[in-house]
């Protein structure tokens, strides 16, 4: 025992001794030196990096104070060819049409379109003066035929609105409004369409009876234009009868309740109980009810008024073309960036093979 008890003094000793001590201060120095010399390293990286843009920049600007006058000069050259050709070709206009397609129409409409831009394609000009009764000359100065969706960032949300109310709550809570947005509207999900006609006429005939006609045409698409008109006409009637017989019920309420306080008036010490069902209860329900039926009956006749017609026309035809080209579009900006970037290519690849001879050299 007195052995064990030596032990542990001189262990005690060693562990609270100097030289220990000083082991775990040579730790720390090494420790705060090595995080010294990391931060040193890393702004040297920063500083030579620095140093190796700024020196890079400097031979850029080198490189185009010598060569400005050639490159603005083949601009110029590239700029005029590109303008020469502007000013000999003709420009291109667009005629829009906004328009609401009703019965999933839009589905014949982009048929129809896709046949005008073959024979746009095909350079049939005399199917397309037959088909929209213009010159010879206008129909080779089509361009092209779009419908495109026309949905701004409210339509989203109503119809993002509509969607989470027509699903359950488990549904729409994986679909965040820009999942349901996704990438865009799909050409056939959108309630607006703007149908363009792109030529190379300043003024051009309106083809809106044409296009309009053509859709018109299918009997599949009458027939959901009857069938959808009749269910219309069939709810309207029948709101319009409720309503009148909610009417005479009001009226037959009244006359009974009014009957009901002649009749106590006469008798002393009596009341009119409203706590329990009465007539005058009945009435309110009644009133109630018949509030709801005006106010499906005004959407009847909103959805009557817009289903009248398989393609509602919101905006006709532009009778004047718009000019659809840009500068950036043009042929003067695109000869002018060409001769500009091929003229730099070159320059460069003559700077790199002087380097490549002067390194071949000194080897």
């Amino acid at each position: 025992m007195p052995h064990s008890k030596n032990q542990k003094t001189m262990s005690d000793k060693e562990t609270n001794s100097p030289i220990t001590v000083k082991e775990e201060e040579i730790d720390l120095g090494k420790l705060f030196s090595l995080i010294g010399k990391m931060f040193s390293n890393l702004f040297s990286f920063i500083g030579n990096l620095l140093k190796g843009v700024f020196h890079y920049l400097i031979l850029l600007l080198i490189f185009l104070k010598t060569n400005i006058i050639k490159l603005f000069i083949v601009t110029i050259i590239g700029f005029t060819s590109g303008l020469v050709i502007d000013t000999a070709s003709s420009s291109k206009y667009s005629y829009d049409m906004i328009v609401e397609p009703n019965y999933s129409s839009v589905d014949q409409m982009l048929e129809k379109m896709e046949y005008y831009n073959v024979l746009i394609r095909e350079e049939d000009s005399i199917a397309l003066s037959n088909e929209f009764g213009i010159t010879f000359g206008n129909a080779n100065n089509l361009v092209s035929f779009e419908l495109n969706p026309y949905e701004s960032k409210k339509d989203q949300l109503v119809a993002y609105d509509k969607f989470i109310k027509e699903t359950d709550t488990l549904t729409h809570l994986q679909f965040s409004f820009s999942d349901f947005v996704g990438d865009g509207t799909s050409i056939r999900d959108s309630r607006y369409y703007v149908y363009r006609i792109v030529s190379k006429d300043s003024r051009l005939k309106s083809f809106e009876k044409k296009l309009i006609y053509d859709v018109e045409l299918s009997p599949t698409l009458q027939k959901r234009r009857k069938l959808k008109l009749n269910t219309l006409k069939l709810d309207s009637t029948a709101t319009r009868l409720a309503l009148g017989d909610i009417k005479s019920l009001r009226e037959l309420y009244k006359e009974v309740t009014l009957m009901e306080v002649e009749n106590q008036s006469a008798t002393p010490n009596t009341y009119i109980d409203f706590s329990k069902e009465t007539n005058l209860n009945n009435d309110i329900e009644l009133f109630n009810i018949a509030k709801e039926l005006n106010n499906n009956l005004i959407f009847l006749e909103k959805d009557k008024e817009k289903s009248d017609e398989i393609v509602n026309v919101i905006t006709p035809f532009n009778p004047v073309g718009n000019d659809r080209s840009t500068f950036t579009d043009s042929n003067a900006f695109v000869f002018g960036r060409f001769f500009l970037g091929a003229v730099l290519v070159l320059l460069l690849l003559k700077r790199v093979n002087q380097y490549l001879n002067k390194y071949q050299s000194n080897k």
